[in-house]
């Protein structure tokens, strides 16, 4: 108890010492390796015949085939980028290069693709007759784009501040575990919306930036993390309901949802065949759930069409069924004639932070360290500001691909 208080304290003073921090300014081409803030890089289009390209101020443009830069600009520059067999072309040709770096050389300097403004660095990459666009930006500036999209409700700050941490575990998890990939993730499947929508929130970027470079880390990584609205009284891992090979904080028991559980019933049936559609079969004649044993959370169903069977996972279910119906993996599913009807408890995914519990507490008076102890056991609170070389850890379920030369002789786990 005595050292759970401590990491406790320390996570408070860090966190009202954020406070304190200047603003963090995207990345220029002076930026130094050691002195890189954390980034992550989204993929904006994908297979795309060309796009507006703008850039608003000083910039250069690098083959990072071989680092060297190829052109630059003073006042700005504007044409349609596109490929061709030979390279690309963004108003001038760049014969015999297949991949380009926009480096903003200025603070100031900001990126357009279509119309929509970006910050930090855009890559292009020509992949057989197509583009490929991807933005490297800052994980605070990430996260003030997707936060106002995904978050929404009127919260007391300490909650807040709570799902900006969690954001931020999770965009670093996502970076370091696919860091040797060309992109970490899809700007449609995060709701990226570059920086032009930045500031929707006065609360929101409130509470990233009294939280900078906060994370958590569990077994001394940080791990994929997520919020539920209400948990219905008992979370589930997140490594159980999304399925992700990696060490993740178990689920909890929530004694405020539980006690609220009643309240959070929701119900409703549909036709068999319209069940039947989502799955690709022609009939329906049994559904078999598969759920987390703590919690009874369902992260996949089964269904029999007297023949065959098709695995879904929730969240699939849930998308093509709907979020207005389908509130929760909390749920049961009985057949009769060509009906289901369906019955459960709670809103959300059932993993990670409880927000009706979290509000419960700071209306107690708990602040965000208690929260984060309470949903997330035996993690710690770190301040981040850029990506470890690697982590050194006794845990061998590690979530990243080592770079086995490095790992061999240093023996830890390379993250980048």
């Amino acid at each position: 108890m005595n050292f759970r208080k401590t990491l406790l304290t320390l996570f408070a003073c860090l966190l009202n010492f954020s406070f304190l921090q200047a603003h963090q300014s995207d990345i220029v081409a002076s930026t130094t390796e050691d002195q890189k803030p954390a980034t992550i890089k989204v993929l904006l289009h994908k297979d795309s015949t060309g796009a507006l390209l703008e850039a608003r101020g000083s910039f250069e443009v690098v083959n990072p085939e071989t680092g060297k830069r190829v052109s630059s600009g003073r006042n700005g520059k504007r044409f349609y980028l596109y490929p061709h067999k030979e390279g690309i072309k963004w108003g001038e040709d760049f014969l015999g290069i297949f991949q380009l770096q926009i480096i903003p050389t200025s603070p100031d300097t900001t990126l357009l693709v279509n119309g929509v403004q970006y910050s930090g660095v855009l890559e292009i990459y020509h992949v057989e007759e197509k583009l490929n666009i991807i933005n490297e930006v800052t994980v605070e500036n990430y996260l003030k784009s997707i936060l106002p999209q995904k978050f929404h409700g009127d919260y007391p700050e300490s909650v807040m501040d709570a799902v900006a941490i969690i954001a931020r575990t999770d965009a670093y998890y996502s970076a370091l575990f696919n860091h040797d990939a060309f992109w970490h993730v899809d700007a449609n499947e995060v709701c990226y919306e570059g920086v032009g929508l930045t500031c929707q929130n006065p609360a929101i970027d409130r509470s990233i930036e009294s939280t900078r470079h906060l994370v958590m880390t569990f077994e001394d990584q940080p791990f994929p993390s997520t919020w539920t609205e209400n948990c219905g009284g008992k979370t589930a891992p997140y490594q159980t309901i999304f399925r992700k090979n990696t060490p993740t904080p178990q689920g909890v028991d929530s004694v405020f949802a539980l006690a609220e559980r009643k309240d959070t019933h929701w119900a409703f049936t549909m036709n068999t065949q319209d069940l039947a559609k989502v799955a690709k079969i022609n009939r329906i004649t049994g559904i078999d759930l598969f759920v987390d044993h703590f919690s009874s959370k369902v992260y996949a169903v089964r269904i029999h069409d007297g023949v065959h069977t098709e695995d879904i996972d929730f969240l699939t279910l849930q998308k093509h069924i709907g979020e207005a119906k389908l509130k929760s993996n909390d749920f049961s599913v009985s057949l009769k004639g060509n009906i289901a009807s369906f019955e459960g408890y709670g809103v959300g995914s059932g993993t990670g932070l409880c927000l009706y519990s979290a509000s419960q507490m700071a209306e107690r008076g708990d602040d965000t360290p208690h929260m984060l102890a309470e949903f997330f056991p035996y993690t710690h609170i770190e301040k981040m500001r850029a990506y470890p070389e690697a982590i050194v850890s006794a845990n061998k379920g590690s979530f990243v691909s080592p770079k086995h030369k490095k790992a061999t002789q240093k023996k830890h786990r390379i993250l980048h």
